[in-house]
């Protein structure tokens, strides 16, 4: 299996490239310079089974570029190897459907075991990002509020925004939940309106800032085969 790199440091790219290279399925690592080529190298690489990102990309707003990113051809397996710990900004990351959050603080041995989840289909979520709840929840809901609720969205808007949050089109989303492309988007356009956003990423990055995690899938009425996605998996790192 092929696999792909980016990160700017030199050294952090050698360690990654290393453990990279430490994993039985891993048969070639190949480098890639987080510069204004970077999409269009990533997306000649499409045929890779593994994607390690290293943040920040220098100059590139993380949050964006990685929509961008996964709204084109790309790796299966998308990880991310980052600095930050922040709840809010790690979740607000996992919502875009990546396959792993990894610290650079993190052991070679951790990073491999991790990446390992990933390639046998898994995901890696840090258990104390994913338990933790942002302390400034809208309108001052409590800790473990209802996120339909927490939001202010009906229960039709909160299942849009988490099938948006999987990176599902709105055609799919129509679909899954057996309504018109006109009423998908009527949804969308109030729970945007509501959330005071523009996009489908700063929908997803505004409802994790204030304290919703996303991770319930709707009920669907139609298709639910198409709409299953892989279950966050929590690896404790001690």
């Amino acid at each position: 299996m092929k696999s792909i790199v980016v990160e700017a440091h030199p050294l952090v790219r050698a360690g990654a490239t290393h453990v990279l290279q430490s994993l039985p399925a891993i048969s070639e690592v190949v480098s890639v310079d987080p510069d204004e080529a970077l999409f269009e190298n990533l997306a000649a690489h499409a045929d890779a089974e593994l994607a390690l990102i290293g943040l920040p990309l220098p100059g590139i707003d993380d949050l964006p570029a990685l929509s961008r990113l996964l709204q084109q051809p790309h790796p299966r397996h998308v990880a991310v190897l980052g600095e930050s710990d922040s709840a809010v900004h790690v979740r607000a990351l996992m919502q875009l459907n990546i396959s792993a959050y990894l610290l650079k603080s993190y052991s070679g041995k951790l990073i491999a075991a991790a990446l390992e989840l990933v390639l046998a289909g898994g995901r890696y979520v840090p258990a104390s990002i994913v338990l933790a709840r942002s302390d400034t929840l809208a309108g001052g809901a409590a800790n473990g509020g209802d996120d339909c609720a927490l939001l202010g969205l009906t229960q039709r808007q909160y299942e849009i925004l988490v099938l948006l949050s999987r990176g599902h089109p709105v055609k799919t989303i129509s679909r899954m939940l057996s309504i018109s492309e006109a009423t998908a988007k009527a949804h969308i356009n109030a729970l945007y309106r509501r959330l005071e956003v523009r996009s489908r990423t700063e929908a997803v990055f505004v409802a994790t800032q204030r304290g919703a995690m996303l991770l319930n899938q709707p009920q669907l009425v139609a298709e639910p085969a198409a709409s299953s996605v892989a279950p966050v998996r929590i690896v404790r790192s001690g």
